[in-house]
Parts: structure tokens; C-alpha cells; sequence
């Protein structure tokens, strides 16, 4: 039988261990995530296809860094970002991905024209279905 403070003790241990596996999965790189979770990497595949064409290297995630956390509307989401290998400067793209819901949220492919250091021009292709909040989240990350 358990005493009220063994009870406590095992629910904060429980706490722990939840906070401790959410902590190793934040932080990861987008290849690293999809190795991980095969929704994830589903997900990414069905999102990044309307620009796959142009952009190939996308479908290998390119080169990454580690995700963050965004919250749009009290809710916590992933995000990942990745550019064009030997070349970030002209194309990326970013992603947000409902670990709960195991789905892309929303996303934005970047490309960039450049004069020198000039940007010249910028076209932002918004992946899925975007809502207005989450692409207000996801800004920060486009350049």
C-alpha cells in the first residue's frame, strides 16, 4: 500500500520521465525526428511535393537545424527548418508538426533571388493549409 507522499513521490518521478522524453525529442534535426517518427516523415513528404519538382534536395531535408517549439493558440507545435544544401541563402523551407495529432500543420518554401548581397526578390510558397496564426509563427524562421 502506498503512503500519500509515496504517491506524490512516484507522481512527480512520472512527471519527470515525461518531461525527460519530451526534452530528448525537442531539439532534433528535421532527419533525425523523421528517422524517429514515420508519420513525421510521411507528413513531410506529402507537404514538401509541390515544390519537390523545383527543389529536389527537399525531399532529403536538406541541411537542417534543430527544431524549436512555437505555440499558436495555447498550443505547443514542433518546428522544423531546413535550406538548400551549400546554398541556405536561395531556398528553405519550415514546418509545423502536432507531435499529438502525429501531422504538418502548416509550412513555407522560400526562394530567393540574389544580386550580390542584394535580395532582389522573395517568393513564399505556404504549404498545406496555413492559417494566418500559425504563419505568423512560422515568419520568423523564412529568412
Amino acid at each position: 500500500m502506498f503512503k500519500a507522499s509515496n504517491l506524490f513521490a512516484l507522481a512527480l518521478c512520472l512527471a519527470a520521465g515525461s518531461s525527460l522524453a519530451n526534452a530528448e525529442q525537442a531539439g532534433m534535426h528535421m532527419y533525425e525526428a523523421a528517422k524517429a517518427d514515420p508519420a513525421l516523415w510521411a507528413e513531410f513528404q506529402r507537404i514538401i511535393k509541390p515544390v519537390a519538382t523545383e527543389s529536389p534536395w527537399a525531399l532529403s531535408f536538406g541541411t537542417t537545424s534543430p527544431s524549436t517549439t512555437e505555440s499558436v493558440n495555447g498550443k505547443a507545435y514542433e518546428v522544423f527548418w531546413g535550406c538548400k544544401p551549400h546554398d541556405c541563402i536561395s531556398e528553405s523551407y519550415v514546418v509545423m508538426y502536432d507531435r499529438s495529432e502525429r501531422r504538418i500543420i502548416a509550412g513555407a518554401f522560400v526562394r530567393n533571388v540574389y544580386d550580390g548581397p542584394a535580395l532582389n526578390e522573395s517568393r513564399i510558397t505556404w504549404l498545406g493549409k496555413t492559417e494566418f496564426d500559425s504563419a505568423r509563427a512560422l515568419g520568423k524562421y523564412l529568412y
